[in-house]
């Protein structure tokens, strides 16, 4: 009895840990490269989108996005942002001036962002240079500039979006997702709690019920 309620105080303040400390240190790891959208169908410019999420009100001065080749791992482009603004919703969107339909209607920025179909990637970078954020798409093999292992080489139309909203894990597989409907300036839909979060729940709740029984019987 006393074992089972020494287990799950361990667990219990595992959770707590992950919950607390570990998940809120990735999901507010901002900003971050939200959603891209790089091949569109037909003319590429008027529907490629880069989405930046971010805390409202900061300004990009000194900050720059570039496309990384996966064919040489050599820049070809560089946006300077100064000037870009994140405003009151948290995403900062980027459009070409070919813009068109939801993209024109909820661009907040103008650059060329007809990034190059993959393997590519995009990374954001600070003033000092710094790469702040990376995304990786296709396996670009040993010129892969992205964070963990690439995200999908997506069909012409399709984004890649990070879901859980704004989660960062350090890995561009796991965080970003192929998404056949593009949200451009307003996201997918957040939700509450990972994968993980809702296996590690389950989890304990079933070592509780475990417990609560064993503490039946042994009584």
């Amino acid at each position: 009895m006393r074992g089972t309620r020494t287990l799950l105080a361990i667990l219990a303040a595992v959770y707590l840990v992950f919950t607390l400390i570990i998940l809120p240190a990735h999901a507010l790891a901002l900003p971050v490269i939200q959603e891209l959208l790089y091949d569109g169908v037909g003319a590429d410019s008027d529907e490629v989108f880069t989405e930046i999420f971010g805390t409202a009100g900061m300004l990009f001065d000194g900050w720059h996005l570039v496309g990384i080749n996966g064919g040489t791992g050599e820049i070809y482009r560089t946006i300077d942002l100064s000037g870009a603004l994140i405003p009151a919703d948290g995403i900062l969107l980027i459009a070409t001036a070919d813009a068109v339909g939801e993209v024109l209607a909820n661009r907040d920025f103008v650059a060329n962002v007809d990034w190059q179909n993959g393997p590519d990637a995009v990374q954001l970078l600070n003033p000092a240079g710094e790469v702040i954020d990376a995304l990786q798409y296709g396996d670009a093999k040993n010129n892969n500039a992205g964070e963990g292992t690439p995200a999908v080489d997506v069909s012409a139309g399709w984004s890649l979006a990070r879901f859980p909203f704004a989660f960062d894990s350090g890995d561009n597989f796991a965080d970003f997702q192929a998404t056949e409907f593009p949200t451009p300036g307003t996201g997918l839909e957040p939700v509450p709690e990972p994968g993980t979060m809702m296996l590690l729940g389950a989890g304990l709740l079933g070592l509780a019920a475990y417990g609560r029984r064993s503490l039946r019987q042994d009584a």
